[in-house]
Formats: C-alpha cells, structure tokens, sequence
C-alpha cells in the first residue's frame, strides 16, 4: 500500500492595469510565476503488500530434509559389484537403509569370499549438498566389524567416512558415492567417488 501526500498552491498568470495620462499605452505586468511545492511521498509497506508480492522460498529445516530422506530411503538396499558380479575377482558393496545404515563390504576370488567387512549406525545425519538434489549421509555413532579372514569387532575404522545421495527422491536416477577422505577404509576396497548407480534389491549370493 503507497499513501502519497502533496501539498501545494498555485494560479494562472495576473494582469495588472495600472492608470496612466489620457492617451498613455496601458502597462501589463509580468506574469507572476506559478510556484508548486510537492512533499516528498512517504512509502508504507503493509503486510498485505507483501502478500501480493512473489513469496520467497526458504530451505527446509534440516530436520525436514532429514525426515523425508529417512523415509525415501528406508527398507531399501542396493548393491554394487567391481568389475561385475560373475567377475573372478569381485568386489561388492552394499549399501542396506533396514534399520539406520549399513556400508557393507567383500572381496571375492572364484566362490571364496577373502575379506568381508561392515560400517553400521542406528541412525544417520543428513547435510544438504552442494547441488540442489545432493544429500549426504553421515553415520550416528558407527560401529564397524570385519568378518573375514578374521572376525574382530575393532579393526574397521570409520573415520569421517560418509555416503552422497544424488536423486535421493527418483527412484530411476539414484546415483551414489562413497566418501573415504583419510583413506581408511580396508583394501581392496573399492571407493566410489564418483556418482555410481546402485542396483537396488539385486539378489547376492
């Protein structure tokens, strides 16, 4: 809402005869200049104003995203194998959202598995990323445990390592990347950090 106030004054041009000799030329004056003086107009925005304008979008509240990531990606599981999954040599990771998150891990050669390992959390934080259909996903209290050759329930650090969702909410164009920045992660196993399709709920044997 704009209020405008003016205030001013102001009149057509006077003529003035004055008397003179009998026989003298009357004589006119000048025009007296018009003068107008304008207030400046105060500006008053209203709510209603704003109302009427274009609304601007603002982020969701972490605690939005995290909810909807949570949903979009529970009860699901997906895998990856390097080269391939009848590969001789093999790597395979899985990536299961059952009960919080688990990062899943195994090298294989013919149909002997050599090592297997695993990163699991209750729960996990979810951080916007730098693009707009980018999350990723930190573990909550990580436990890691390796399974073969050997089972030891402290030989698998997690240091900062995390998980980058891409398309978390289109269920065709889900891409991943696994984040290991201190490289601490066992060898040989494979980091993608590159966007990588997952396969989702293909069957391992």
């Amino acid at each position: 809402m704009l209020s405008i106030f003016a205030a001013g004054c102001g009149g057509g041009a006077e003529t003035v005869r004055t008397g003179t000799s009998e026989g003298a030329a009357p004589t006119t004056a000048a025009p007296a200049p018009t003068t107008t003086t304008v207030a400046p107009a105060p500006t008053t925005t209203t709510a209603a104003d704003l109302a009427d304008g274009a609304e601007t979008a603002e982020p969701a509240p972490a605690s939005e995203l995290t909810d909807r990531v949570v949903a979009a990606l529970a009860d699901r599981s997906f895998r990856r194998f390097d080269p391939s999954r009848d590969a001789d040599k093999r790597k395979a990771v899985i990536l299961d959202f059952f009960a919080g998150i688990e990062l899943w891990a195994q090298y294989a050669e013919g149909e002997h598995a050599l090592v297997e390992w695993q990163i699991r959390a209750d729960s996990y934080r979810v951080e916007s990323g730098p693009g707009a259909s980018e999350v990723t996903l930190y573990f909550v209290d990580p436990r890691g445990s390796q399974i073969l050759p050997t089972e030891c329930s402290t030989c698998v650090e997690s240091r900062n390592v995390s998980i980058s969702v891409l398309n978390v909410f289109d269920a065709e164009q889900i891409a991943f990347k696994v984040n290991d920045p201190y490289g601490v992660l066992q060898s040989p196993f494979p980091v993608f950090d590159n966007w990588t399709r997952f396969e989702e709920d293909e069957l391992f044997d």
